[in-house]
């Protein structure tokens, strides 16, 4: 791997120009972004650092820090982070090294080695990208044989269209955004970047074990494919790009039968008009708008049996890792089950920043039009917040007309399901009860005519 001491001294030599990569630049990225790059300190990683770095040259970017995750897997691991952060700082570039424990399942339900360490990666990457300002960049080094892999894994699950599309090039992620700038770009282009700098750079031997699927297609099938039809990646790239163009016009379809913004609830009404083919569409639709993987084929169906077939008081619930559909009343109700575990109570000090309840909610003041019954008076901002977890002792009231009332019979009143009742946020301002977040603020803490703030509830949904 080289004297990772020694790294600042190495210059880069006259390698592959970091201009000659095709990459397109999307739309909806803010002007000069700040990036974080994920990198493993392989090729892949240096590859796309080098490229960032030219872009910050030419002030297309406005900075670039780099996040290793040392999975704490192989011997060597905590190695291969600091050479990261060496790679780094040779150009001048911050960065962190976050180490994390992989669970025994992956919020997939998955026990492979590939998927814990994927979805423990992700959630320590979004956690880490909750302190930054909104509209942070989050740069991964995926490039086309990634998104080969892939579709052809995703086409051997079966998957729909929904799964065929594979790797979004740009996606929400957090309050910002994941871009995969190289998913067209062949790994050996953005690699010989890394090998036309004299910097050293980890060879992780795990990505040589045929034992994982990923590698057994990378080592084992994709070069048959490509000794026989010498441009199957980009050909199977393109139909991935087609998939996720197709996926569109059909979400476009979806959005139309559904007929509101996606939420967190569907009606039955609006599934039981249309036949079996758009309902179908309608909940991939949903379950993609939610940042979740697709549920099993089988047990969505037989959900959505048990939904049609169900008395109004019965609940069918549907569960596939971190991730549930319950029937309730007259609709089906999107959940997401480490919402519903609870939290422990937070201090909110610096308005101007998200409050982090965990890793996968926060909570951010935007603005709020004069008489938003849930705005809160500007004068309360110098006050001391807090955010907890409902107590017996609650009680609330949001109209002057009103008498106060226990939460049990707000809840019965307002009919909010069950498992939501666990996990509502109560606000504390100056140690007195300001209301519940997102449902209720108390009369005395209203901005009334003038315009004021309000709470607004932030899930960072996954992305892979």
């Amino acid at each position: 791997m080289g004297n990772i001491s020694n790294v600042n001294s190495i210059q880069p030599t006259h390698g592959m120009a970091p201009d000659s990569l095709p990459i397109l630049w999307p739309a909806r990225l803010p002007e000069k972004p700040r990036i974080i790059l994920a990198s493993s300190g392989g090729a892949d990683s240096l590859g796309a650092l080098i490229w960032l770095h030219s872009l910050k040259l030419k002030g297309q970017i406005s900075d670039v820090r780099v996040v290793s995750i040392n999975h704490q897997i192989h011997p060597d691991s905590a190695e291969w982070s600091a050479l990261a952060v060496a790679q780094a700082q040779h150009f001048g570039f911050k960065a962190d090294i976050i180490s994390v424990q992989l669970p025994k399942l992956s919020p997939e339900g998955h026990r492979s080695l590939e998927a814990r360490a994927r979805a423990a990666r992700y959630a320590a990457l979004r956690d880490n990208l909750a302190r930054e300002e909104a509209g942070v960049v989050l740069v991964t080094a995926h490039h086309l044989s990634d998104q080969v892999e892939t579709f052809l894994l995703a086409a051997l699950r079966g998957s729909s269209l929904a799964g065929l599309a594979a790797m979004p090039a740009l996606a929400p992620f957090g309050l910002g955004w994941h871009w995969r700038p190289f998913i067209q770009t062949p790994a050996v282009t953005l690699q010989a970047l890394a090998q036309g700098a004299s910097l050293p750079y980890v060879i992780d031997p795990s990505n040589f074990d045929t034992r994982f699927d990923r590698n057994f297609l990378r080592h084992e099938i994709l070069p048959l494919l490509q000794a026989r039809f010498p441009n199957a990646l980009e050909r199977v790239g393109q139909t991935a790009k087609q998939a996720a163009q197709d996926w569109t016009m059909l979400t476009e379809l979806a959005a139309q039968d559904n007929g509101a913004s996606w939420g967190d609830t569907l009606a039955l009404t609006t599934l039981e008009s249309l036949s079996a083919a758009r309902q179908a569409n309608l909940i991939r639709a949903w379950v993609k708008a939610r940042g979740a993987l697709m549920p099993p084929k089988t047990k969505l169906n037989e959900f959505m049996r048990q939904c049609h077939a169900a008395h109004p008081a019965q609940r069918p619930t549907l569960r596939w890792g971190d991730w549930a559909m319950t029937r309730y009343r007259q609709h089906l109700y999107w959940r997401h089950l480490r919402l519903e575990a609870g939290f422990e109570p937070v201090i909110w000090r610096d308005k101007t920043q998200p409050c982090l309840i965990h890793a996968h909610l926060m909570l951010i003041l935007t603005r709020a039009e004069a008489n938003d019954p849930l705005a809160l008076d500007e004068r309360w901002l110098s006050h001391p917040w807090r955010v907890r977890p409902r107590a017996p002792q609650d009680y609330l009231s949001n109209s002057p007309s009103q008498p106060r009332q226990d939460l049990k019979h707000w809840f019965q009143q307002n009919n909010m399901p069950p498992w939501l009742r666990t996990s509502v946020m109560m606000l504390e301002i100056d140690h007195q009860l300001a209301g519940m977040v997102g449902l209720i603020t108390q009369t005395n803490y209203q901005a009334k005519a003038q315009a004021g703030w309000r709470i607004t509830i932030k899930k960072t949904e996954r992305s892979d």
